[in-house]
């Protein structure tokens, strides 16, 4: 992790659960981290709480569901860093639910899970690549998506989640495709997916009972995710672990 000390890293949905893990060791490690999250004052608890780590970090509210919000951020950190090494792509939310139901309130729901987890996340993508050309230097992006999107559980009440999920694996290679055709060596692109990591994702969901839910099966911690972003960090740079699933032992899919 020595070569990124220093370096400029953007972690999305960085206010709890996995995301601030992964603030947290990234500042352990040296790097200027910027959280981007909805609730930025929870970023600020989180600086406060490392003032005397190696690294810095610093919050920005961005709301992944509205682009305005997402290039302002981008225009904000352009305006202050200049660039960027690294964009760990972690925001995500999940609505339990009916697709087939006609509500407005559901219709609100199903954007909101696409625009997160995938339309936001293509932007914020396209956004930091910006900045790691600006930087010509070594970067690397890292898509948090999940086990669903290999395999989907039945019966499932969660609506377009794993098809976002599914999504973001597909454009994680298309992105590395891309790059390649492109004669871009210096950036790298990861697709990492847990299995269940208890967070507060579960009851930001509206599913019922969800500390009965956490109880009754295996599961990670934030920090555990975050483990293995810093592992992907670790790789040499001409090494590109393009795929890592992280299960908790026991995990039945």
């Amino acid at each position: 992790m020595d070569k990124w000390v220093g370096k400029i890293a953007v972690v999305t949905g960085a206010s709890s659960g996995i995301g601030a893990a992964i603030v947290k060791d990234l500042a352990k490690h040296g790097l200027i981290v910027i959280g981007l999250a909805r609730r930025s004052e929870k970023i600020d608890e989180i600086t406060k709480e490392m003032k005397n780590t190696r690294g810095k970090i610093y919050s920005h509210k961005c709301d992944l569901n509205d682009l305005n919000s997402i290039k302002n951020s981008f225009k904000w950190i352009e305006g202050k860093f200049q660039k960027v090494h690294i964009l760990v792509n972690n925001a995500g939310l999940s609505h339990v639910g009916k697709i087939f139901d006609q509500s407005d309130e559901q219709t609100r729901n199903l954007n909101e899970v696409i625009n997160v987890n995938f339309t936001g996340l293509v932007h914020t993508s396209r956004e930091a690549f910006r900045l790691m050309q600006a930087a010509n230097d070594y970067g690397m992006i890292i898509n948090i998506s999940s086990i669903v999107d290999s395999v989907i559980p039945f019966p499932s009440s969660s609506t377009v989640y794993p098809a976002t999920k599914h999504a973001v694996r597909a454009l994680t290679e298309s992105i590395r495709q891309e790059l390649v055709v492109g004669n871009n060596d210096k950036i790298k692109v990861s697709n990492l997916s847990p299995g269940v990591v208890r967070t507060d994702f579960v009851r930001v969901s509206g599913r019922p009972n969800p500390d009965e839910f956490y109880k009754s099966i295996p599961g990670l911690e934030g920090a555990d995710i975050s483990q293995g972003v810093i592992y992907l960090l670790s790789t040499p740079h001409n090494v590109n672990v393009t795929q890592l699933t992280i299960k908790p032992v026991g995990e039945k899919y």
